[in-house]
């Protein structure tokens, strides 16, 4: 996955401005708060200790498992990014090895950013694979551009290696047919005041228009669905079906 720059391939790591030194791993105050929050109605009904990561990128993720003292394994296309991983004390595997992972080991299976890049016609079979890592009580959380709205166009459609938008009806039927059920499917988590003043003024004033609005979009147009149309990323959890 890489992009042209003076006539010459630029590593998609560079693109996306992922620092493969003293910035991978590390996630600050911001960043945990966000985790904590997305993670929150999961850890209601999970105790969690082992963690596989699918397509870690910079390693936040990575970083705040670790602050959390769960056991955190991580999974990557991209060889620099193994090697990071590996250098700073992560377990890291290659995106083909996954099913070498054991199965029903694992309490949460995460996926930030990375349902859109799986050709449609693998998505199933993606998530079958994370399912049969999972242990009885455990929970996939999924992030993904929002393709029921607009605002998710440039999310979707910024990112060449992005093959696939999903919106909650196409995921309803993938996970189906994967044997899981979508138990959670919303808008992500905004930033606040541990991030910046500016995340924290916009968490307070514009999200709540932004969710109002939408929630009257979606009872004008969409009274039965489960859309989301007040964010522009939805996450989503799935656990396994009864």
């Amino acid at each position: 996955m890489s992009g042209a720059r003076d006539d010459e391939e630029r590593p998609y790591t560079d693109w996306k401005r992922w620092g493969l030194d003293a910035g991978f791993g590390v996630a600050d105050a911001g960043d945990h708060d966000l985790f904590t929050r997305e993670l929150r109605s999961i850890e209601k009904r999970t105790r969690i200790q082992d963690v596989v990561e699918i397509g870690y990128g910079n390693g936040t993720f990575l970083g705040y498992c670790r602050q959390r003292g769960w056991a955190v394994t991580g999974v990557e296309l991209l060889p620099e990014l193994r090697e990071a991983a590996i250098a700073t004390g992560y377990p890291a595997v290659a995106d083909d090895e996954v099913d070498t992972l054991p199965e029903h080991a694992f309490d949460l299976v995460a996926a930030f950013d990375v349902f859109e890049h799986i050709d449609p016609t693998a998505s199933i079979e993606f998530l079958r694979s994370l399912a049969r890592r999972l242990r009885p009580e455990g929970a996939i959380i999924l992030r993904f551009p929002n393709a029921d709205s607009s605002l998710g166009n440039p999310f979707q459609n910024g990112d060449p290696t992005h093959v696939n938008a999903i919106g909650t009806l196409k995921l309803d039927f993938y996970a189906q047919q994967a044997g899981l059920e979508v138990v959670e499917f919303r808008g992500t988590r905004r930033r606040g005041f541990r991030t910046s003043p500016i995340h924290g003024i916009h968490r307070l004033t514009a999200a709540p228009i932004a969710i109002a609005a939408g929630a009257v979009r979606r009872a004008i147009h969409f009274p039965d669905l489960r859309v989301v149309l007040s964010s522009g990323n939805v996450v989503a959890i799935l656990r396994p079906s009864a």
